[in-house]
């Protein structure tokens, strides 16, 4: 029965120390820089602010250019490769590459303001602010999904051009 005792004690003295331990380990990580006011900086979440802003802009308007570009597709494959009737319209693989130029010039820039987002967020990072970093994660998903499905079209487009 002592044993028992022992062996009790010495496990809740074990589970004592080791969520103390835990605790100063949390506040540590906890403590930020504060302002002369004493006030936390709040570097992360403007951060993320004006890159989502940023970001968002960007891929929002590629996404736009490419919705453009899938809709000029399908009308050339149903009408059939026709030579442009109105002198007033570019041919049609002028607007192609048009439309892919733009494209890839809003989807590339987002990419690399969204890498220097997380370079910048990662050297700043407290454990609060871990959620923030996955945000940014989280962007390269639509970005990816442009890019293949510019390539995808490219392709597409090539090929019809090929057989047509």
């Amino acid at each position: 029965m002592c044993s028992k005792i022992s062996v009790i004690t010495i496990v809740l003295l074990a589970a004592a120390i080791l969520a103390s331990t835990l605790q100063a380990a949390t506040a540590q990580q906890q403590q930020q820089p504060q302002t002369a006011q004493g006030l936390p900086i709040v570097i992360v979440p403007a951060i993320i602010g004006n890159i989502l802003a940023v970001v968002s802009f960007l891929i929002g308007t590629s996404s736009f250019i490419l919705g453009l570009r899938i809709q000029s597709a399908a009308r050339t494959t149903t009408t059939g490769s026709t030579s442009s009737s109105s002198s007033g319209t570019l041919p049609s693989s002028t607007m192609h590459k048009y439309f892919e130029l733009l494209i890839l010039a809003l989807v590339i820039p987002s990419i690399g303001i969204n890498a220097y987002g997380i370079l910048l967020v990662g050297s700043h990072l407290y454990l609060p602010d871990a959620p923030y970093l996955s945000l940014l994660f989280a962007l390269f998903i639509p970005a990816g999904a442009i890019l293949f499905l510019v390539r995808k079209l490219r392709i597409a487009y090539k090929n019809n051009i090929s057989s047509g």
